[in-house]
């Protein structure tokens, strides 16, 4: 923003999150075989890992459409050129956390706890709501997901004989989205994770990678040409000073 527009993105944040570096951009390139995970089991998980799974798909898959969707309207090349290389690494992250869940799940069961997902989350809105004219906004949103849980519960019912509480096994989903600030939380996770990768379908530290690690050479590949991201950041520390 402060590049092409020559505004501060504080002023969208409102310090509400921090602006600040985290893992390079261009580090965060990897080959296919390591966006592998080691999926959880359907019949051991409890509602919570469900709500969470589909909420944080939901919303890197948002994200990567963001970005792919967005990136060409601008008219600064390299701000084009940054927008693709987000969207790829946003495009892993979908990947990487659609491996998670449990694969065996038939189509309606994906639908029906997708929707249960939705009605979570407007619930989770809702009880957060000061405003009471938005949380009616919310509570109207919730009303439309509990009525797709229940149709498409009703087609589970039909159709393979079971009900939705067969797959969470509980009547009560706790604990619901708190929000709240998230710096304390991100500051944490960049202390102690800014080295960790994937590899093998686990997390590891960058210093026990092997030299063969196949994310290296892709990184070579993907960054041949340069970083966009390295570019913007090169720029606006200049810029800044």
């Amino acid at each position: 923003m402060r590049q092409l527009e020559g505004k501060d993105a504080e002023a969208i944040t409102q310090g509400k999150t921090e602006i600040k570096a985290g893992r390079p951009t261009k580090i965060e390139h990897r080959h296919p075989e390591d966006e592998m995970r080691a999926h959880f089991d359907k019949n051991s998980v409890n509602a919570k890992t469900w709500m969470n799974y589909f909420t944080i798909v939901s919303g890197e898959q948002q994200t990567m459409l963001y970005y792919r969707s967005h990136g060409f309207m601008f008219e600064n090349d390299l701000a084009r050129k940054l927008y693709a290389e987000i969207a790829e690494i946003e495009e892993q992250h979908v990947s990487q956390y659609e491996a998670v869940g449990d694969p065996t799940i038939t189509p309606l069961q994906h639908a029906t706890l997708l929707q249960l997902n939705e009605a979570y989350n407007y619930y989770s809105h809702a009880q957060a709501e000061p405003h009471e004219a938005i949380r009616r906004i919310w509570e109207q949103f919730l009303a439309h997901e509990i009525n797709h849980v229940n149709m498409c519960n009703d087609l589970l019912l039909k159709y393979e004989k079971m009900d939705i509480r067969d797959l969470i096994r509980t009547d009560t989903i706790e604990p619901l989205i708190v929000f709240e600030s998230n710096k304390e939380y991100v500051n944490d996770v960049l202390d102690s994770q800014l080295d960790i990768r994937p590899y093998n379908m686990q997390f590891v530290r960058e210093s026990e990678l092997p030299s063969s690690w196949a994310s290296f050479r892709y990184q070579d590949i993907v960054n041949e040409g340069g970083a966009p991201s390295e570019i913007v950041e090169t720029r606006s520390n200049a810029t800044a000073q």
